[in-house]
């Protein structure tokens, strides 16, 4: 059998994102951040007030495992959330504090996320983007 492991889609996929997960991981760590709590970060400066399944969804961890990082945000006075009213969602935002983060982060990812960073053109890197987000979708 012949196999080009370089023609597997998939396997691409995975071997660029460890690739660059090294590289985000280094460059956010310069500001006291790691990528998943970056991410959550930015998702509810995004969508203040959205709730923790919704925010679990779209960072793509469990609840579970977002109720701990919640409640270590929380502490670390990154996020707030009031307590929620029987049987309503709980509604989370963003603290000055953590507000103030993802501001000391958007330059670092502004940098990372230049195409040229990428080895990429301008035209590429929003090509790539799109496909990615294609493929997240697909993947739900």
């Amino acid at each position: 059998m012949d196999f080009d492991d370089d023609a597997v889609v998939p396997w691409t996929v995975v071997r660029a994102s460890h690739a660059l997960s090294r590289v985000f991981t280094a460059e956010l760590a310069a500001v006291g951040l790691k990528p998943h709590l970056f991410g959550i970060l930015a998702t509810l400066h995004r969508n203040p007030g959205m709730s923790s399944a919704d925010l679990a969804r779209q960072v793509r961890v469990t609840p579970q495992s977002m109720g701990s990082l919640l409640r270590g945000l929380s502490a670390d006075g990154l996020v707030e959330h009031p307590e929620p009213r029987r049987g309503q969602p709980l509604s989370l935002r963003l603290t000055a504090a953590g507000e103030e983060l993802l501001g000391r982060a958007w330059p670092v990812i502004a940098r990372m996320n230049q195409p040229e960073a990428l080895g990429l053109t301008a035209t590429e890197a929003r090509q790539l983007n799109s496909l990615l987000h294609r493929v997240l979708a697909a993947t739900d």
